[in-house]
């Protein structure tokens, strides 16, 4: 013990001292403090004399049973589960926990193989198809109501002079819908719709 308190952690006289202020909960340092201790009184709660070690990156400085220690530190960053891929915030000190990892996935498909994120292909290859019979049938459904809005206007004699064109243009887009595979999505190219 340092010769400026006793045995029971005492004033042995009257002093100035600087003391080491820790988070009660955390046993982080957090700020010293120069204090007056009168002969007889003790610390403050959460201080210690000892002057903690220096700062590293990546690490808090605690209180430990034995005297002052590094704590990995990766509160405020961001991690991602390894379960599900879902970002996470880290909120307290010490090492990350086995679920989680500091590697972004790349892709909502990604899927956790001990060391890295690897791709499920298969399940993204199923939601693009899925997304691009989405869109085909959307642009069929356009397709299809210029038609009909067309057609009727020719059948009851109501057509703009440019219907007739505009009908048979429509009619080739619907047939380039129609045509497109969607088992190759890398290979679609989507045609132009014309002019309404």
């Amino acid at each position: 013990m340092n010769t400026l308190l006793d045995k029971n952690g005492l004033a042995t006289s009257d002093i100035f001292i600087y003391v080491y202020n820790v988070n009660p909960v955390t046993n982080e340092y957090i700020y010293s403090t120069y204090e007056f201790l009168n002969q007889g009184i003790g610390l403050p709660a959460y201080s210690y004399i000892e002057k903690p070690l220096p700062e590293k990156a990546g690490f808090a400085i605690c209180r430990g049973e034995s005297g002052w220690e590094y704590i990995a530190d990766f509160r405020n960053q961001v991690v991602y589960s390894i379960e599900t891929g879902e970002e996470l915030n880290v909120t307290e000190l010490g090492s990350l926990a086995n679920n989680v990892t500091i590697f972004k996935p790349k892709t909502a498909f990604d899927k956790w193989h001990g060391s890295s994120w690897v791709t499920d292909s298969e399940a993204l290859h199923k939601l693009t198809i899925v997304q691009i019979k989405e869109k085909k049938y959307q642009l069929e459904s356009i397709a299809k109501e210029m038609i009909e809005k067309l057609s009727d206007a020719i059948e009851l004699d109501m057509a703009l002079p440019d219907d007739t064109f505009k009908l048979k243009e429509w009619r080739k887009y619907r047939v380039l819908l129609d045509q497109i595979d969607i088992n190759s999505p890398h290979n679609i190219s989507w045609p132009l719709p014309p002019a309404k």
